[in-house]
């Protein structure tokens, strides 16, 4: 077994955005993402899968993008952030359920067809030609996360990962609008002769020159046939890369 950054506490485990929630949404639409897109790729994949998942849900941009395309929909979405939540429970309504709390310990008592993310706690990062598996950045608790998202999944279920590539990037200052200037800078670590590595992020948004909002936060990617293997241990085989290279798709073992 492999363990990483042990520290037990639950809320230093996970990556909160509570501070930077405010400029969140001005960021998300100033061309970071384009949710109508990334809405029309997971409702092509889940359709006729009416009963979804979203792990980290944010300020609730994706979850409304798929409602417009189909009200029919019965998403519930979960996230650690208070000040997230707050926002997407604004922005959703009735048209959704809403849940506070994290995939480690999450037990909802119910099951779902399909389990997707955007980012959150788990998603992907193109390198190249190659793809790495975006986790939390304790093993140990990225297995335990995997596990309980299969927990929750029916036989046959699917787990939609958002591919992140160069175009997730930012380049220098962005201005995001309202006067509010984003940056960001990433810092890699690797560990040697191991298919696994640390990185960490800040997200910097200042007005005026100041900066008013930041947030550092870290993360473990694995790759190669740790990756292989983690899936298959959580009971999830490979089922696709979709051919927009925006989403990367697992089925629950049936």
């Amino acid at each position: 077994m492999i363990v990483l950054h042990g520290n037990r506490k639950e809320k230093q485990l996970m990556n909160k955005y509570d501070d930077i929630a405010q400029y969140y949404d001005l960021l998300m639409e100033s061309g970071y993402y384009d949710y109508q897109k990334a809405a029309q790729s997971i409702d092509s994949i889940l359709k006729g899968r009416k009963k979804l998942l979203e792990i980290g849900v944010g300020t609730g941009l994706l979850a409304e993008k798929l409602l417009e395309l189909d009200s029919s929909y019965e998403i519930t979405g979960i996230d650690f952030s208070t000040a997230m939540l707050d926002r997407s429970k604004a922005r959703l309504g009735n048209r959704a359920k809403v849940v506070e709390g994290n995939v480690l310990s999450m037990d909802l008592q119910e099951d779902f067809d399909g389990v997707y993310s955007q980012g959150g706690p788990i998603n992907f990062n193109r390198v190249g030609n190659d793809y790495h598996l975006n986790m939390l950045p304790n093993f140990e608790d990225s297995v335990k996360m995997l596990n309980n998202i299969a927990r929750h999944l029916v036989d046959g279920g699917l787990l939609v990962l958002n591919i992140q590539g160069e175009k997730t990037e930012v380049d220098g200052d962005r201005d995001i609008g309202n006067g509010i200037v984003y940056a960001q800078q990433k810092h890699l670590c690797f560990l040697e002769n191991q298919e696994m590595y640390f990185w960490e992020k800040d997200y910097i948004f200042k007005k005026e020159g100041e900066i008013v909002a930041r947030d550092r936060h870290k993360f473990l990617m694995i790759y190669g046939q740790l990756l292989e293997d983690t899936m298959k241990a959580a009971g999830f085989k490979l089922k696709q890369a979709t051919p927009d290279d925006l989403y990367m798709v697992y089925q629950k073992a049936i």
